[in-house]
């Protein structure tokens, strides 16, 4: 029988926090497939924090294993075909714990390319990024709608009763940012007549 390593403090905090994505998926309690981990990560993660691709999850799944906090079976689905299936280790369980209880929360890191463009606004045409705008909120009002439906289907399962309130969480969010590129579209709006009657001005003069 393998003993499982013992975790401390100073392990969690080397944990990257891919990781601790892709273990807390595992971290309730099913055995899931890469592909399974994915699918959570989709309709949860990826409404708030990560999308990842099938190859940086495999390349969690590694690290994990490696480190005593995840571990791996294959299951025979016929005779031509296999699948790995994975689960969480005690180990894993209590550095989850850590990271939850004890580690103070990383700084939020903000890159918002839409905000990056209204910044360099002045090298295009206003009508052009308005539209831009136009289809950000459209595409948030959207997303805010899937995290939602998301949300709902989450609150059915008692076990999910906190990634539902994330989901929740999100939802809100994108209802902001949808109703923050309406005010955008506003000063843009204000910002073009502005240059149209500033133009009108100069030609009279």
């Amino acid at each position: 029988m393998k003993t499982e390593p013992e975790a401390d403090g100073a392990q969690a905090a080397e944990l990257p926090a891919t990781s601790r994505a892709v273990l807390g998926i595992l971290s309730f309690g099913e055995e899931l497939s890469g592909y399974d981990i994915k699918r959570w990560a989709e309709q949860s993660l990826a409404f708030y924090y990560w999308a990842p691709s099938q190859s940086q999850i495999y390349s969690e799944l590694r690290r994990l294993e490696d480190q005593g906090l995840v571990e791996s079976r294959v299951e025979q689905t016929h005779a031509a075909k296999s699948r790995r299936l994975y689960s969480i280790t005690g180990v894993g369980r209590r550095r989850m714990r850590e990271w939850i209880d004890g580690q103070a929360p990383d700084p939020v890191v903000l890159k918002q390319s839409m905000v990056l463009r209204l910044w360099a606004g002045h090298n295009g045409e206003v009508e052009r990024l308005a539209e831009q705008w136009a289809d950000y909120a459209d595409q948030s009002r959207d997303t805010a709608a899937r995290a939602a439906a998301h949300a709902l289907s989450a609150e059915k399962v008692p076990a999910w009763r906190f990634p539902a309130l994330a989901l929740e969480w999100a939802e809100k969010y994108y209802r902001d940012e949808a109703a923050r590129a309406e005010w955008v579209l506003e000063r843009l709006a204000e910002l073009e007549a502005a240059e149209r009657d500033g133009g009108g001005a100069a030609a009279e003069r």
